[in-house]
């Protein structure tokens, strides 16, 4: 019987598709190619576009949050050789000493990455120097809240510290919903906020959570589409 042999050195052991592992390891890649990298990252919050959408921002750290949002962009701009699996994805980030950001900004990076998988059980290790840029803009909530933006105005009657901190600490866990504006008078707290349907839930919450009762009007401020858009007030009336 003929001994099989590696066809590139010669070694006679532990062969995949007529090579040793170690040439087999040279001879395939583990990535076929990776699409084209798109970073937008707002100035301001640090969110960042994907999928046409703003997501929340991954750290508050304006450099962790760059790496971790590369790191979750560039998983799936992986495209895999066929039989390939990957394990483990490293990216080192490069970014300029003195980082300077602003709207319409765009910074230069460069991305050392490390992707370690297998094929047909065969360790695999590979490297790539991509260079890429970041853009710099304002999503579209940060928009909002320059322009004071609001569609809805809770009333919070009468004053009551603890309400008004949880009705702030609820809005930083919405994404789309944000506080415009507070005014203070001397019966209670007006606070305007940017989406008028998470301020009819906020209403429901606070009744549930410190009684009392819930009422809302609304008024027509403009027209969109051919639409009437209406701005709501929504009044709690907190148990005495």
């Amino acid at each position: 019987m003929m001994n099989r042999f590696c066809v590139t050195c010669g070694k006679e052991k532990d062969l995949v598709n007529e090579f040793c592992r170690g040439c087999f390891a040279k001879e395939n890649s583990l990535l076929k190619h990776f699409k084209e990298l798109d970073i937008v990252i707002c100035e301001n919050c640090g969110s960042y576009l994907h999928k046409n959408s703003w997501q929340k921002q991954e750290h508050k750290d304006l450099e962790k949050n760059i790496e971790r949002v590369i790191l979750k962009l560039f998983n799936e701009k992986i495209v895999l050789n066929p039989g390939a699996e990957l394990k483990r994805l490293n990216i080192n980030t490069e970014l300029p000493k003195k980082l300077k950001i602003g709207n319409k900004s765009i910074v230069n990076v460069n991305l050392c990455i490390e992707v370690i998988g297998s094929i047909k059980g065969v360790k695999i290790e590979e490297s790539y120097e991509v260079p890429t840029q970041i853009k710099f803009s304002t999503c579209n909530n940060c928009k909002k809240l320059r322009g004071n933006y609001y569609e809805a105005k809770l009333q919070i009657r009468p004053k009551n510290e603890k309400v008004l901190k949880f009705v702030d600490n609820y809005c930083k866990t919405k994404k789309n919903l944000f506080i415009s504006k507070i005014e203070e008078y001397k019966h209670g707290w007006d606070v305007y906020l940017s989406e008028q349907k998470e301020a009819r839930n906020l209403g429901n919450v606070l009744k549930k959570k410190f009684g009392g009762e819930v009422k809302e009007s609304k008024k027509i401020f403009g027209r969109k589409d051919g639409r009437d858009v209406y701005r709501a007030t929504i009044v709690v009336r907190l148990e005495k």
